[in-house]
């Protein structure tokens, strides 16, 4: 199982998400999304990388992809954005009974919801819930882009305090995309792709 770290960042109270970008942009990546557990299938998946850090209130993930021209059909939060281009953070509660699902494309459009499994009490994100989830989207060229979203940690139940690790991985796919691809941080045994797995979640610690 993979480990990796979010950095605190106290000082980020009240930053402007252009500020926060610029200076996630400098900071060593947390992981890279380059496991193809479906290497037969699907061969390739464009470079990359995540970076990781949190405040007293926000957990920020910056997503970097290059070598993908950044597809974005999907204009409304809930859409099937894993259509599009496509990055995702998937983290399990304090107890990993339950999970959420975050999915994004370029644009930062938004698919996400709390679940027991794939297609087992599903729960959706509310507008409201939606709406706290901040993101900030670059494209930096033609086929070099990336996303920073900021998610409450009220909003999945992280309490520092008490807690100092959650379960987690991170995924890079395109359904619809000239390059169809699937691939995840965390190793994932299974015949298919399939992201819905937290048995094979890696772990950041916080």
């Amino acid at each position: 199982m993979k480990t990796t770290k979010s950095i605190y960042q106290p000082d980020w109270q009240g930053l402007s998400l252009a500020k926060i970008d610029q200076q996630m942009a400098a900071m060593p990546a947390a992981g890279v999304i380059d496991t193809l557990n479906w290497k037969e299938q699907y061969p390739a998946v464009p470079e990359t990388k995540f970076t990781l850090a949190h405040t007293d209130e926000m957990l920020y993930v910056r997503f970097e992809v290059k070598g993908e021209v950044p597809l974005a059909t999907k204009t409304n939060d809930l859409e099937l954005v894993n259509e599009d281009a496509c990055v995702e953070m998937f983290m399990g509660n304090a107890d990993n009974t339950r999970y959420w699902n975050f999915e994004f494309n370029p644009a930062g459009v938004c698919n996400a919801s709390n679940r027991k499994e794939r297609k087992v009490d599903v729960v959706r994100l509310n507008a409201e819930q939606l709406q706290s989830i901040k993101r900030f989207p670059v494209q930096l060229c033609a086929a070099h882009w990336s996303l920073l979203v900021g998610i409450p940690l009220a909003l999945i139940e992280l309490d520092l305090a008490h807690e100092h690790a959650r379960r987690a991985n991170f995924y890079k796919c395109g359904d619809k995309t000239a390059m169809k691809h699937y691939a995840s941080w965390n190793p994932i045994e299974a015949e298919a792709p399939a992201f819905h797995l937290p048995e094979f979640f890696g772990e950041i610690q916080f």
